[in-house]
């Protein structure tokens, strides 16, 4: 007999094999979630006959102080897909969490149209593309210092303003060891930090956090980590220290009630 519930820490192993089977991830990524992030509450499963068939993980944050969730990690056994089982699992999950706003950022493109069946719309992030050159115009040589900041979380919370995912430290801490594991850069200093990686030649920074005023410090050590000729910076539009040059989807959000914000930062998203 099929049922939905939340999951239990008796489920972990299985959740962990659904995990792997489903999504191209590094076993060590896995485990990091489940050491770091996972608790049973916020995990909604599908069962059959005792067997774990599909979960979806709904991650606690808030947007603006309003309850949020971000919906990840959504997988379904592949031998039970095709018979909307995800469909029953997503709908009671928006139902039995009931967040005002709910974010996801989905895995491949073709997902953006199923995600519109449950009323999810599409995000839009800033980008900003620069050459080297540019860069370096930007950017302002210091010595460092000594790295103390324990609490980005915070410097993220006045550099990004409103309209923005909250993360605690705790969140941002995995998210920066997790992006390690794929090869990524994790730039700090004690104004800020930066997420980037190299990708055909073109060094991606998916968080870019600093005050305007320290920012060119930030970008000097982006310079001395990547040789690249073209750099590309995800921004909110509450970042004035970049000119964004335009506009992508980078993930989707569903909101339960008229409140609507003009926009959210969707970084720091897990992929």
């Amino acid at each position: 007999m099929i049922e939905m519930r939340y999951s239990s820490n008796d489920d972990i192993n299985s959740l962990k094999e659904l995990y792997l089977n489903s999504f191209d991830e590094k076993p060590e990524a896995v485990e990091l979630f489940f050491k770091r992030i996972f608790k049973p509450e916020n995990c909604y499963i599908t069962v059959d006959k005792g067997e774990l068939i599909s979960m979806v993980h709904m991650l606690p944050t808030t947007v603006n102080g309003r309850a949020a969730r971000y919906l990840y990690a959504a997988a379904t056994k592949e031998e039970f897909r095709g018979f909307g089982i995800m469909d029953g699992l997503v709908k009671a999950a928006l139902s039995i969490y009931a967040p005002e706003i709910c974010v996801t950022l989905p895995a491949d493109e073709h997902l953006y149209d199923y995600y519109k069946r449950f009323r999810f719309k599409p995000l839009e992030i800033d980008v900003a593309e620069l050459s080297r050159k540019e860069v370096e115009e930007l950017s302002e040589p210091f010595d460092e210092q000594e790295l103390v900041v324990e609490n980005y979380c915070g410097i993220r919370n006045r550099v990004l303003k409103n309209n923005f995912l909250f993360w605690n430290n705790n969140h941002i801490n995995f998210a920066f060891d997790y992006n390690a594991l794929y090869g990524a850069e994790i730039i700090k200093s004690n104004s800020g930090y930066a997420i980037a990686y190299e990708e055909n030649g073109i060094c991606e920074v998916s968080e870019f956090i600093c005050a305007d005023e320290n920012s060119p410090f930030l970008l000097s050590m982006l310079l001395q980590k990547f040789n690249c000729e073209k750099f590309r910076i995800m921004l909110s539009p509450n970042q004035n220290f970049f000119k964004a040059t335009h506009k992508e989807i980078h993930a989707m959000a569903r909101y339960a009630t008229r409140y609507e914000p003009e926009f959210i930062y969707s970084g720091l998203t897990l992929e």
